[in-house]
């Protein structure tokens, strides 16, 4: 299983949350090969409150979820 990262996308108009998928063995590091700062990390509104826009996910990191999993099922 992998775990998801939250961040503030500076590149959203309006501000919108991007999600990165967290390296297995090292939790400072995307698939992408970001690194995740720990200051970074956001807490998307889940109560039903104002939402600053909407969630996106980064493409790289599913890419090679997608990639990994297709590996395994082989």
């Amino acid at each position: 299983m992998y775990e998801m990262w939250a961040e503030h996308d500076p590149a959203g108009s309006p501000p919108t949350v991007v999600w990165h998928v967290v390296t297995k063995n090292d939790s400072s590091t995307s698939l992408c090969g970001r690194f995740l700062e720990p200051a970074q990390r956001v807490a998307p509104a889940g109560d039903g409150g104002e939402s600053a826009g909407p969630d996106r996910y980064c493409d790289p990191c599913l890419i090679t979820v997608r990639e990994a999993m297709a590996a395994a099922a082989q």
